[in-house]
């Protein structure tokens, strides 16, 4: 990915002003929960980040934005979900989310995409209703891993395969920036996996697990 300042003359694109017709912005969401019900389950870290990319190619060009919070839920965190992430009640207590930020950051995508799309899409509408107008695009899913010699389509996995180093894995901000460098990667085709993501369908809106 180009550094922010190197947008390929795209004035005005992070200053506000509304970027060239061949450029988009992205977003790119995970989500840690107490468990894997959204029914009993809640988020407990929110991550997003904002990225610019190219419409023709699905090049992405600069992270533009990035949001990441801790949140106190009202129910128990699972054993398992415990075992996973490793966040505690303690680290817990009070913590909440920006809505403002979030629904600010929300508005200015195209889209949104996350890896088990079904999962977050059902965790995050009900906190945040607006996403459910954006187009949500499953980079486990949508991509097809094991057509191209993957035996998992994993993130964790898919990150070891293509040497995509990640600092805490199966924490929020940390495995949604390690996804936009996975997706930056192209195909032994030539076409950037993102390119290829956005010619899938997107999830059915009001998704179920």
């Amino acid at each position: 990915m180009a550094d922010k300042k190197r947008l390929r003359g795209q004035e005005g694109f992070l200053g506000g002003g509304a970027p060239p017709e061949e450029y988009g912005i992205g977003g790119c969401i995970d989500v840690e929960t107490t468990g894997l019900s959204p029914r009993y389950n809640e988020i407990i870290e929110f991550a997003l980040i904002l990225f610019s990319y190219h419409r023709p190619t699905g090049e992405i060009i600069a992270v533009l934005d990035e949001y990441s919070g801790l949140r106190e839920p009202g129910c128990a965190i699972s054993r398992g979900a415990a075992g996973v992430h490793g966040l505690t009640r303690e680290q817990l207590r009070g913590k909440t989310l920006a809505q403002e930020r979030i629904a600010d950051m929300l508005q200015r995508a195209d889209f949104i995409l996350s890896h088990n799309a079904n999962f977050d899409y059902n965790f995050v509408v009900p906190l945040f209703p607006w996403a459910a107008a954006k187009p949500w695009y499953c980079s486990m899913n949508g991509i097809d891993w094991r057509s191209k010699g993957f035996a998992s389509k994993g993130l964790q996995r898919l990150l070891a395969w293509h040497g995509v180093e990640i600092d805490r894995a199966h924490r929020a901000l940390d495995d949604a920036k390690a996804l936009l460098a996975l997706l930056a990667l192209n195909s032994k085709g030539g076409q950037s996996y993102l390119g290829e993501l956005l010619k899938s369908t997107p999830i059915p809106s009001g998704s179920t697990p």
